[in-house]
């Protein structure tokens, strides 16, 4: 009759551990998923900032027209969606050709010659960059505007890795907001407080697995992500304070799955 009990209890332990383990394994995966898109977040955030500071819209002057340079600069800057329009002359202009072609410029053009026109490099919002035929028809409506350049793939670059970015975001609080459904409808089914508040103390291991899973997720998101730093001269780690909220929230996964289990018990 003892053996008996003996191996019913070690058959419950058994069971018991298996339950850790699956709480420890479900903490690491919907972890590692969280961290990777915390990573592609960051990436995405820092890549589209750089391209949209990057980003710049060369307008040319007419040579013909009678509008002081004053005069366009304002109307440049007045355009709706406009953050900056910063005036550069054909002599700044040139400049700078020669520091970034010298060998192109010297065989190109005669000494003292200076084809380059007057410009303007404006910088646009966010907002403009969604419609930017609107913002560039606008432009060409100013009086004293000749050619306006720029680079339509650049433009695509910055809206998709913005647009990216914001779905990555939307993703991560709707799945957050899943989690957060579920946790409270297993832990208002059949639990009473003082039920609940017991049980952070009699289940602290479950609580402890799921919490071990996620921190076991970061350090395994990180070391997959970090060859990635010597591949590209953009690598950002997002917040620590993520991987903290992560942790607690594998933790709270852990301790809700066992709620659940008791409850169907």
């Amino acid at each position: 009759m003892d053996e008996h009990r003996h191996s019913k209890n070690n058959h419950h332990a058994q069971k018991a551990r298996k339950g850790y383990r699956v709480a420890f394994l479900l903490a690491f995966s919907a972890g590692l998923l969280a961290e990777l898109l915390l990573f592609m977040h960051a990436q995405m955030r820092e890549i589209s900032m750089l391209l949209k500071d990057d980003f710049r819209i060369i307008v040319v002057r007419d040579e013909r027209s009678r509008e002081t340079d004053e005069a366009i600069g304002a109307a440049l800057a007045a355009l709706k969606g406009t953050r900056q329009a910063v005036f550069v002359g054909r002599q700044e202009r040139l400049a700078r050709l020669k520091a970034e072609e010298p060998e192109l410029v010297a065989s190109v053009l005669s000494p003292g010659s200076n084809p380059m026109p007057d410009t303007w490099e404006v910088a646009i919002g966010e907002e403009a960059l969604g419609d930017l035929n609107a913002w560039t028809d606008a432009a060409w409506r100013i009086s004293g505007v000749g050619d306006i350049k720029y680079k339509p793939l650049e433009a695509y670059a910055v809206m998709h890795s913005l647009f990216y970015g914001h779905l990555i975001t939307l993703g991560l609080a709707l799945a957050f907001l899943a989690f957060m459904v579920m946790t409270a409808m297993v832990l208002t089914h059949g639990h009473t407080p003082a039920a609940l508040a017991a049980s952070l103390v009699a289940d602290k291991i479950w609580f402890l697995a799921g919490g071990a899973g996620a921190a076991a997720s970061a350090l395994a998101a990180y070391a997959v992500v970090y060859p990635v730093k010597y591949l590209s001269p953009v690598w950002v780690w997002p917040n620590p304070l993520w991987q903290a909220a992560v942790a607690v929230s594998g933790a709270l996964l852990g301790w809700t799955l066992c709620q659940w289990k008791n409850a169907r018990s």
